[in-house]
C-alpha cells in the first residue's frame, strides 16, 4: 500500500512538470521568444528568416531572445532539437493555427510582433529596445 502511494505523488510530480513543459511559461518574465511558424520547417521562406537572424544571434542574445521552430505538431530549438513544449498547446494560446511566420513574444507572455516571412531583425532589435522592461534593462 505504501508503495501505492509513493508511485501516485511520484506520478503526479511528473504530470505536473509535464504540464508546465508544455507552453512557455517557464519563460515569462525571463526571456523574449521568437517563434518561427510553418507547415514546413525546410521552407525557403523559414530558413531565410533563418539566417537572417542567426546573423543577429549576438544583439539577440542581449536582449534574452530564445528562438524555437514551430510546425503543426512540433517544436524544435534553435538547433532544430525537438522540445518538450507542446505545438498545438502554443499554437492555440497564441491563435496560430492558419498563420505563418515570425511571431516576438515578450517577457510578459503577450505577442509584440506577429508578421510573415521575411522580417528584418533590425526591426525586431529596435522593437524590444522601444519597450520599457528592456529600457530599464539598459538602464541597469
Amino acid at each position: 500500500m505504501r508503495f501505492l502511494g509513493i508511485f501516485a505523488v511520484c506520478f503526479l510530480l511528473f504530470s505536473s512538470s509535464e504540464i508546465q513543459a508544455q507552453d512557455l511559461t517557464n519563460y515569462q518574465w525571463k526571456n523574449r521568444i521568437i517563434l518561427l511558424k510553418d507547415t514546413d520547417l525546410d521552407s525557403d521562406w523559414l530558413q531565410a528568416q533563418l539566417k537572417r537572424l542567426q546573423s543577429n544571434s549576438k544583439e539577440l542574445l542581449e536582449r534574452e531572445v530564445v528562438l524555437f521552430l514551430l510546425s503543426d505538431n512540433f517544436v524544435y530549438d534553435e538547433k532544430r532539437l525537438k522540445t518538450n513544449l507542446q505545438a498545438d498547446t502554443i499554437i492555440s494560446q497564441y491563435g496560430l493555427s492558419s498563420f505563418e511566420g515570425l511571431v516576438l513574444i515578450g517577457k510578459d507572455g503577450g505577442i509584440k510582433l506577429q508578421e510573415e516571412f521575411i522580417v528584418n531583425p533590425t526591426i525586431i532589435i529596435e522593437l524590444i529596445d522601444s519597450m520599457p522592461m528592456r529600457m530599464s534593462e539598459m538602464k541597469n
